[in-house]
């Protein structure tokens, strides 16, 4: 793949010449695309310079939980990066086809900034930076939120990037259509009977709407993984490729999942703020409740619990031998757990 990275970027940068790739390295993590880090040297107008990249593949089609678009990824982050102040990565271009890397591709610069977002909490090495930083993060997502979604995504692709017929003409559509979208789902990935939890949510997600709110660009993945920082600031949002059009509270439900299950307290800041909600509603004016959190955090992880067991169902089923499927059961099945406990069954409190 080295060669195939040297020979991207002779396409991207025709006027480079004695291109080379050093570092060559998988990063370990996630699990829908395989990452790999490297750096370029290369000479341009008499000049050598040095690019930091990342390369980020499709897995092999049979193993992959979400089906996303490297281009579409793409021309999203660089249309974050032209229009708004966001922190984001230049993109660099991608592959569609999968003769080069395997699979399809693109390769996007590599930020600067720490990434390991447990130093801030729990007495690491930066906590006294958690106010700084936390207040910046909730200001970029602000700025995300209410940019206009034509600015961002003037073809209209991320309405529904998944193509599973989505709908989002209006507040009302968009949640009703992503229901349905969840319901006609269910027989996809009812491999055991306890996953009856699911369709309960799915119904229950349906029946219980709260009031709207504009629709917005969300992330898709906000959680505290997904952003990089260094003296006080956020130095960039990464893993763009779940962002779609949707309400603005589920990056903020995942997110308060995601913080209490990777032992942060990213909700709790900045303090002198009354925590990251708090700064939210004092930016936005969107007086979004706890309340509504709970709602699309269950929303939220059904997005993510659809694909994730449907690809587990397929591997029961013997439809391939990926074992990155079977992997994904011990995040699963204590989360049936969970919804079963916001769902307020008999016996379920934790």
């Amino acid at each position: 793949m080295e060669q195939s990275v040297v020979e991207f970027l002779a396409k991207r940068f025709p006027e480079a010449s004695d291109i080379c790739i050093e570092g060559f390295q998988q990063i370990p993590g996630g699990f829908s695309r395989e990452t790999f880090s490297c750096t370029a040297r290369l000479r341009r107008a008499g000049a050598e310079e040095q690019l930091a990249l990342i390369l980020r593949k499709d897995p092999p089609k049979e193993a992959a939980i979400l089906q996303t678009s490297r281009a579409v990824e793409h021309d999203l982050i660089e249309s974050i990066r032209l229009n708004t102040s966001v922190p984001v990565s230049q993109s660099y271009g991608y592959e569609l086809d999968p003769a080069p890397f395997g699979e399809a591709a693109m390769i996007i610069q590599r930020m600067h900034g720490n990434g390991n977002t447990s130093d801030l909490f729990n007495g690491g090495p930066d906590e006294d930076q958690v106010d700084d930083v936390v207040r910046h993060l909730c200001e970029v997502l602000v700025e995300l939120h209410t940019t206009d979604i034509a600015t961002i995504d003037p073809t209209g692709a991320l309405s529904d990037p998944r193509g599973v017929g989505i709908i989002t003409t209006s507040w009302d559509d968009y949640i009703d259509s992503t229901c349905q979208y969840y319901i006609s789902s269910y027989p996809s990935l009812a491999f055991d009977p306890s996953l009856m939890i699911l369709i309960d949510l799915f119904q229950t997600l349906r029946r219980t709407k709260p009031r709207a709110l504009p629709l917005a660009l969300v992330h898709g993945d906000f959680n505290p993984a997904n952003f990089l920082y260094e003296n006080g600031k956020v130095t960039a949002l990464i893993d763009w490729e779940n962002s779609r059009v949707g309400d603005p509270r589920e990056d903020l439900g995942w997110m308060t999942t995601m913080d209490l299950l990777s032992n942060t307290r990213i909700m709790d800041h900045p303090r002198d703020k009354g925590g990251f909600l708090a700064y939210y509603n004092e930016l936005t004016g969107f007086k979004v409740t706890p309340e509504e959190i709970n709602y699309f955090n269950m929303f939220g992880t059904a997005n993510i619990a659809v694909p994730v067991n449907s690809a587990i169902s397929r591997r029961l089923a013997g439809e391939h031998r990926q074992l990155l499927p079977v992997y994904l059961v011990q995040s699963s099945s204590p989360a049936l757990k969970a919804f079963s406990q916001q769902m307020n069954y008999p016996g379920a409190a934790s």
